[in-house]
Parts: C-alpha cells; sequence; structure tokens
C-alpha cells in the first residue's frame, strides 16, 4: 500500500490545500463523502466556501503557513450547507507540497460539553458531607497510632495519610466549585512535585509498580489549584495501575511532562495556547473502542465496582484550569494527556 492510497483510506477527512492560495488541491474520499462533492468540484475552491466556521478558526491555515508547524483547534463550530451546525478538531499541518487539514467530527456538541459537569457538581454538593466525618476518624486513628510507630518508614507513611486526609478535606469544601471557570484558589503550581506526590501514594498501595519519569525541567509551573490537580493526578495514576494490575510481568506506568506546541482551546481570539503537556502513559490492555467516546462523561465505566467519576472529574478539572484532557489508546499502550496554559498564557513565563 503506497502513502496515497493509505490517505485515501482514512476515514476522516483529509484535505490538501495549495501553499500559496490556500485552496483546495486534493481530498480524500472520507472529505468528499462528508462535504457531499466530488474531487472535481471541490479543486481550486477554498475550504471555506464548503462550510461556515468562524474567522479565528480560519486564520488556522495562515499561522500554519507562518509559523511552519502543526496547530490543533479542539471543539471548532462548523457549519455544512444544509446541515446543522457540529463540532469538529481540526488540525493544520505543513507538508512538502502544500498544507494539510484534517478534520475530525466530535458530534452536535463540543466533546467538552459540560453536561457531565453538571452532574459531578451535583455528586459533590451530595457528597462532600459525607466525606467530612470518617476523614476526622481517620486521621485521628493515624495520629494514635503515631506513638506506637517507631521506624522512620513507618512514621513517613503516617505522615502521607495525615497529608491525605487534609488534602481530602480541603478537596470536599470546595467540590461545589470545582466547575468555575477559575478554580477557588489559585497559585503557582509545581506540576512534577504533584507527580511524584501522586506517584508515591498510588505505589504506597502497590509497591511491585513500575514507573518510570521522565521529566522536562524546563516546564514553568501552572497557575490553579494544587489539591484538585492532585486529584486528577491521581486518577489518571490509579486508572492505569488498575489497568496493568492484572499483567503477571511487564506492566509500567510512565510519567511524563513535555512542551507541545500548536494546541489551543477554544477557536476565537480568546482561545488559549496550551503548552504544558502531562503525560500517564501504561502498557496495559487498552481501552475498548465502544468506550473512547464516552470515557469523560459521568457513570461510565467498564469496571465492575467502579462508579463512574473518576475521570469526568479530571475533565472538569482539565477545564476549571482552561486546560483540556485528551486520551488515545491500542492494545500496549494507553495515554492520557493533560494539557494545561502557562501563566498568562505565556509558555516563556517562569
Amino acid at each position: 500500500m503506497n502513502i496515497m492510497s493509505l490517505s485515501e483510506d482514512w476515514p476522516f477527512p483529509l484535505v490538501l490545500l495549495d501553499q500559496e492560495t490556500a485552496t483546495i488541491r486534493w481530498v480524500n474520499m472520507a472529505a468528499q463523502e462528508w462535504l457531499g462533492q466530488s474531487l472535481r468540484n471541490l479543486e481550486g475552491k477554498s475550504p471555506w466556501d464548503m462550510v461556515e466556521v468562524s474567522d479565528a478558526t480560519q486564520k488556522i491555515v495562515s499561522k500554519c503557513q507562518e509559523s511552519g508547524a502543526s496547530l490543533i483547534m479542539r471543539d471548532c463550530p462548523i457549519k455544512r450547507h444544509g446541515k446543522e451546525e457540529e463540532f469538529c478538531h481540526i488540525t493544520a499541518y505543513p507538508t512538502e507540497i502544500g498544507i494539510g487539514l484534517s478534520l475530525w467530527t466530535a458530534g452536535p456538541r463540543p466533546r467538552g460539553s459540560r453536561v457531565g459537569g453538571q452532574v459531578v457538581s451535583g455528586m459533590g454538593r451530595m457528597i462532600a458531607h459525607e466525606l467530612k466525618n470518617p476523614l476526622a476518624g481517620i486521621k485521628g486513628a493515624a495520629q494514635l497510632l503515631r506513638d506506637d510507630v517507631e521506624s522512620e518508614e513507618g512514621r513517613s507513611l503516617l505522615d502521607l495519610i495525615s497529608s491525605e486526609i487534609d488534602r481530602i478535606r480541603r478537596l470536599a469544601d470546595r467540590m461545589e466549585t470545582l466547575g468555575d471557570v477559575d478554580p477557588t484558589n489559585r497559585d503557582r503550581v509545581n506540576i512534577h512535585e504533584l507527580l511524584r506526590q501522586a506517584r508515591r501514594i498510588i505505589q504506597s498501595a502497590n509497591p511491585n509498580l513500575i514507573f518510570t519519569e521522565r521529566y522536562d525541567p524546563s516546564l514553568p509551573h501552572v497557575v490553579g489549584d494544587a489539591d484538585t490537580l492532585m486529584q486528577a493526578l491521581l486518577n489518571l495514576i490509579k486508572n492505569a495501575s488498575e489497568a496493568i494490575e492484572k499483567q503477571s510481568e511487564n506492566g509500567e506506568i510512565i510519567l511524563e511532562t513535555r512542551f507541545r506546541v500548536g494546541v489551543r482551546n477554544g477557536d476565537d481570539d480568546q482561545a488559549k495556547n496550551l503548552p504544558i503537556e502531562i503525560l500517564i502513559i501504561d502498557n496495559g490492555p487498552g481501552v475498548k473502542a465502544a468506550m473512547k467516546e464516552q470515557l469523560f462523561q459521568p457513570f461510565v465505566t467498564s469496571k465492575p465496582e467502579g462508579q463512574g467519576l473518576g475521570l469526568a472529574l479530571v475533565s472538569k478539572v482539565a477545564r476549571a484550569h482552561g486546560g483540556i484532557v485528551e486520551v488515545t489508546s491500542r492494545p500496549g499502550r494507553t495515554k492520557f494527556s493533560l494539557l494545561l496554559p502557562a501563566p498568562n498564557g505565556d509558555p516563556d513565563e517562569v
């Protein structure tokens, strides 16, 4: 199979634009079916004559031309002639023969829909007060145990229990407002410290877990709420650990941070760049295809004992910090990616 055949068979719309005129040179079959026109009719036309998008979305092509880098815009409203408005993730990328456009339709509502977030907020209001009484009892028990523990390792674990109880109590106090546009408590947060602490918490429950940590020390701190970000990371790492726990050997979780260009949250002039990427990768069996589209919706889970709120909470925390969460999965490699803005949207600010 040659490269052109592979592109032709790609199940999502692909468009090749002329480097100079930004008009259509080629589209694959999926694009022809999606637009309802043949390549002969589309050739030489602007893609924005075929679909209605915002001015900011149209600029993705010129920005790609100017920067020479791939750009992604998520949840862009788009309207085909004679069709209802839908939402797309659009990627513009430079090629040797022009500018490529890849479109992935997200359906009649953006994938970052707040429907799931509203449910999580309601659940938060219902259960927050139920957490506080048992937390007080657990902390009291940990304090009593401390008098009987002599080893440094034992005392260190009790300190970890106490600090986690305090964090969960603070989290419960704020669960009602977790979905606000801006977190209640905003501070400069070292994501690497959070990742190391989260790893330690998960590993203390399962010492046999194998972790690989690859952090970019040049990344700036993020601005946000450390407790809710910590909870999101714990949920993602816990999911990864559960995915690999049935493997008899070679199970591994990779925690990685890196600078990523070209991802924006929104399609207007106020859209935020999201250059700070936190990756949680496992080599478990992968996410079933039928589950991928609903992973971040509440009460969706493949675990018999699961409640289906963990990933919905992760998505909610990401939105509350102006970010997004993505997932790619195949057998042997599942990657969750939490993308966050740099301070003031400036990736160079430290």
